[in-house]
């Protein structure tokens, strides 16, 4: 988002609540472009399987986009009509090259990873490729 110059704002992890529903708390969010009561990206890092269907819990706020990794696979869903659906590029971000992504996701260390990732989207935006 820095190398792009895309305004966002880290919403960190924070309850998400509504009557009649079960709570959740995303690992990290974030609102795009300004600051917003509802996150528009949830993320979660999912270690175990559960019963509780995770995209449900956002439901009642509306989150527009859920980021779910596990087992270095990236799935993004799209609020769409009240539902969620997956989809293969996050409307938000729809240049970002998920499998690129995954690839420093999975780095050993995260400096290094965060740094070669963004010389990448550098070399990338000067070619004119995102």
């Amino acid at each position: 988002m820095r190398e792009k110059g895309i305004r966002f704002y880290r919403r960190g992890g924070f309850t998400l609540e509504a009557p009649g529903y079960a709570s959740g708390t995303p690992d990290e969010s974030y609102s795009i472009g300004s600051k917003k009561e509802v996150p528009d990206i949830v993320i979660e890092i999912i270690i175990t399987s559960g019963t509780i269907n995770r995209r449900e819990l956002y439901k009642p706020k509306k989150v527009p986009e859920i980021w779910f990794w596990k087992s270095n696979q990236l799935r993004v869903f799209h609020l769409n009509e009240g539902e969620y659906e997956e989809v293969s590029q996050s409307t938000f971000f729809p240049d970002l090259d998920l499998t690129l992504l995954l690839r420093y996701i999975g780095h050993p260390d995260q400096y290094d990873a965060v740094q070669e990732f963004q010389s990448v989207i550098q070399v990338e935006c000067a070619e004119g490729k995102v």
